[in-house]
Formats: C-alpha cells, sequence, structure tokens
C-alpha cells in the first residue's frame, strides 16, 4: 500500500442541500478500521435516491459532512482486513455499503470516489465480461429486485410468477428496470404490464427487448382506464406517483402489493438507521401511520409490504450475481465523469426529482 496517495477526489455534499450544491472534494484516502474491511480502488460508482435524501436531510437524523455520495460501485481491491476470505488484493469487485445500522453513520463510504472501504459480505466478484459502469449501476437495484419478487410470491403462496400478471410502473426507473427484468427472466412472470413517459415509448423494447408485454404511456393515458379493475395478480411498486392508483387494478381476494417507497414500519428504519439512531417517538408515528394502508385495503384480502433491500441478504446477492453473469439481469444506466460537476449535477437532479432519468446514474472515477 505504499503506493497509495494520502488524498482522493471524491463526489460530496458539503451541507445539507440538494444536488446543485454537491462538489468534488480533496479528502484523506480511507484506512480499513474493521477485520472484515475492504479498501477499494473504485472504477465506477452510482448516485441513488438514498443518496439525495440523505444529503438533503432525514427528519431527526444527524448526518456528518461533508458527506459522501454513492452507496454502490465497483473496483479493485487493494487491501484487505485480517478476516476478510473471499478476495484478496486485485480482485475485481463490484457491491453496496448499505450494511445495517451503520454504513450512513460511517466517514469514506461514498463510492463516487477513488477509494472507499466496503465490508466483504455485501461484495461480489466482477465477471471479466462485465464493464466497471455496469457492475457499479446493478447491485442496488437487483438485490432489491429479487427481494421484492420473493416478497410477492411468498404473499400469493407460489414458487414463481407463471400464469402471473405483474404491474411494475416505471420499466426505466432506477429500479423498476431491474425488477421487470427479474419478474420476467428470472421468476417467469406471463405478462408484465409497465409504465414510462412519451419520450421513452420507444426505449423500452429496445433496451428491454422481450422483457415488457404491455406498455403504457402515463403521460396520455390513465392506467386505470387501460389496465382492468381487479386484472392484477401482483403489483411491485417503485413510484410515488402510482403509489394508491395502483390497489384497485389488483385481484381483491389474491392480490399482492409489495412497496419500494411509502411510509415505512419503524422495525424498516430501524433496520436501515440502526435502533440508536431511531427516536421512539419517530418509530410511532412510522406505525401509527401503517393504519392508512389498512384502510385503504378494507374490505379486500390484499396483502400489502414495503420493503428496503438488504445487500446482506447473501443468498439473494449471489443469486443476483447469477443472472448478472448469465446475462439474465443487465444494467441500464447513464454515464458522467466525476471531474465533469456540472454534468453530475444535472443527472443527478433527475435523481432527486424523480423525472428525466433513464436507469442508474453511474459516475465514472477512472476512465
Amino acid at each position: 500500500m505504499a503506493d497509495l496517495p494520502s488524498t482522493m477526489r471524491v463526489l460530496v455534499a458539503p451541507k445539507h442541500c440538494g444536488p446543485a450544491g454537491y462538489e468534488v472534494a480533496d479528502l484523506p484516502v480511507p484506512t480499513i478500521s474493521k477485520p472484515n474491511q475492504m479498501l477499494i480502488r473504485i472504477h465506477a460508482g452510482a448516485v441513488t435516491t438514498g443518496d439525495c435524501q440523505r444529503a438533503r436531510g432525514i427528519p431527526f437524523i444527524k448526518f456528518d459532512f461533508p458527506m459522501h455520495i454513492g452507496i454502490e460501485g465497483a473496483g479493485e481491491v487493494v487491501a484487505v482486513g485480517s478476516k476478510v476470505t473471499r478476495f484478496r488484493p486485485g480482485d475485481a469487485v463490484y457491491g453496496l455499503n448499505v450494511v445495517h445500522g451503520v454504513t450512513f453513520f460511517e466517514p469514506d463510504s461514498g463510492y463516487c470516489a477513488e477509494y472507499a472501504l466496503g465490508e466483504e459480505h455485501v461484495f461480489l466478484p466482477k465477471p471479466a465480461h462485465l464493464p466497471w459502469e455496469d457492475a457499479a449501476g446493478i447491485s442496488g437495484p437487483g438485490v432489491t429486485a429479487i427481494q421484492a419478487v420473493r416478497q410477492a410470491l411468498k404473499f400469493i403462496g407460489a414458487d414463481s410468477l407463471e400464469g402471473k400478471t405483474v404491474f411494475i410502473p416505471g420499466a426505466l426507473s432506477g429500479t423498476g428496470f431491474a425488477i421487470v427484468q427479474v419478474a420476467k427472466r428470472i421468476f417467469g412472470a406471463t405478462k408484465i404490464i409497465s409504465t414510462v413517459s412519451t419520450p421513452k415509448m420507444a426505449l423500452v423494447e429496445q433496451l428491454l427487448p422481450g422483457v415488457v408485454d404491455q406498455l403504457i404511456d402515463y403521460q396520455t393515458q390513465n392506467v386505470a382506464d387501460v389496465i382492468p379493475r381487479g386484472s392484477v395478480d401482483v403489483v411491485i411498486n417503485t413510484q410515488w406517483g402510482s403509489m394508491h392508483s395502483s390497489f384497485p387494478l389488483l385481484k381483491p381476494d389474491t392480490g399482492a402489493y409489495v412497496s419500494l417507497v411509502g411510509v415505512p414500519t419503524s422495525e424498516t428504519v430501524k433496520w436501515i438507521l440502526g435502533d440508536d439512531k431511531v427516536p421512539f417517538y419517530f418509530a410511532w408515528v412510522l406505525d401509527v401511520a401503517q393504519y392508512w394502508y389498512s384502510f385503504l385495503l378494507r374490505g379486500t384480502k390484499i396483502k400489502y409490504k414495503m420493503i428496503s433491500g438488504s445487500p446482506e441478504d447473501r443468498e439473494g446477492l449471489e443469486l443476483m450475481g447469477e443472472a448478472i453473469a448469465t446475462g439474465k439481469l443487465k444494467a441500464i444506466y447513464r454515464a458522467v465523469d466525476l471531474e465533469d460537476i456540472d454534468e453530475v449535477r444535472v443527472e443527478a437532479a433527475k435523481i432527486d426529482t424523480g423525472k428525466g432519468g433513464i436507469g442508474r446514474l453511474v459516475v465514472r472515477v477512472r476512465k
């Protein structure tokens, strides 16, 4: 490690701000402090909705600044802690820094940087044929997609989606692109229905050939007018705009609704942030809010759950890795260079607003 520089370039939020306030800063290269950590020379990282939310601020939660941006990425292992067994220096890896209850509060955890730390159990070996940018933008949506579909299968008591109609709005969104692929190519959904805006209609079949069976232009069509009420077996939702309007589409006696947006339970928030980071009164408010969903579903047997993808599900992570290696799951993204801060801000703003982007936002650190 003698050839490591003392400082690195890293994308940060210097204070609570939107993407317009992001900067590229010179900060110290992190050092391994835990036996299961790896120091990774990052080739590409990804900016996510979670990054934008943290940078803007989360009620009742305190963060340190400058805040490193990027919760997933890909790179080359430089050094390993004493208990790392899966990887060694020189290995190409990809994964996330989302680890139960600590990630958001630890320094040096952003992957839109020249170097970053990662814990080995949330990383996979990068296939030689997979470009760095593809690897950087697939871990989060991939593992979340697998967990979302599995939760839906648990609700309907099935092992596959064969014979099922599944509504997944946002086919080209930052997570939707992965869910439609996982539902179709891994779990065999018979019919995938999805939505995009008018400018993206022609891109879906180009980027996701044979995946979406029915595509709706939500800017010119009302989803409720196109999809018959009570005709859908499963909804996996990634977008606030379609949150409540999707409930009537489900079969009232057997429908399953899995959402990645909405008001989470206190249990979910405690998993993400750590038990000691969630005040009791905030937890109480979150749990009381769950009665709203019970009200919306009154008179039906629809099963509902909001989830937050966990890369610590090693089985799900490895299933994702296999799907990526065999081409069943492919990344969709647009890429910008770390040093092009103006373009980084423009593209990150699309994530922040949820409008205009296609797939993930990947930040190239090394060309």
